[in-house]
């Protein structure tokens, strides 16, 4: 019984090949982007302290100025970006390299803020990064793992194969993405701010 199971849950190789492959693309960009907030130092770490100082000062009050359509575009951006990539021989290598900027830009984000206010700029971080990263992240691997396979089958296409025609499980599987993208924009706009205000409040009286 153990054994089925386990069978059942396995990927195919090429689908673990794909995953590998687009984990190691978002793991190198976050490393680049830790050791980049690393490295602000003298005038730019001063500026960037006074930036994130301000940024705080701001969610105690409750200004922060955002938008809820600037918000949901920010997460459906990636994701349509992944989606369109895969339709197409070029996002056999644009998929990797959007996965590398998108974790580049959630580490440098997230390590500004520790590198400005130590172990207290985990929860800050936390609430303003990682929560939403619990809904698009899984969003964009969901994504990126068919779309690199199928980008992979655009680049052995020939002229005569004809017109592609998306499926249904290609439908679900995108409205699946956009729900939990769009879902991750609607925490940054109502849940988000609440608890970034307490952080705020906790780091800014400390």
């Amino acid at each position: 019984m153990r054994l089925e199971i386990r069978k059942k849950w396995d990927l195919p190789l090429d689908q673990r090949i794909a995953l590998a492959v687009l984990s190691a693309a978002f793991l190198l960009g976050g490393v680049t982007g830790c050791l980049l907030a690393s490295l602000s130092s003298g005038a730019g770490g001063s500026e960037l302290g006074d930036y994130l100082t301000g940024y705080l000062e701001l969610a105690r009050e409750g200004t922060l100025p955002k938008g809820l359509w600037p918000l949901l575009w920010g997460q459906a951006k990636y994701l349509l970006a992944v989606l369109a990539l895969g339709l197409t021989a070029l996002g056999l290598a644009g998929i990797p390299i959007l996965f590398g900027l998108r974790g580049f830009f959630f580490s440098f984000s997230a390590a500004c803020f520790c590198r400005v206010f130590g172990r207290r700029g985990l929860l800050p971080a936390f609430f303003l990064f990682g929560l939403p990263a619990l809904l698009w992240v899984p969003a964009l691997f969901l994504a990126g793992v068919p779309g690199i396979l199928s980008a992979r089958k655009m680049l052995r296409r020939t002229p005569g194969d004809g017109v592609i025609s998306l499926s249904g499980a290609w439908w679900c599987r995108a409205a699946m993405c956009a729900g939990l993208a769009l879902t991750a924009g609607l925490l940054e706009y109502w849940v988000v701010p609440v608890l970034l205000r307490a952080a705020a409040r906790v780091i800014l009286s400390s």
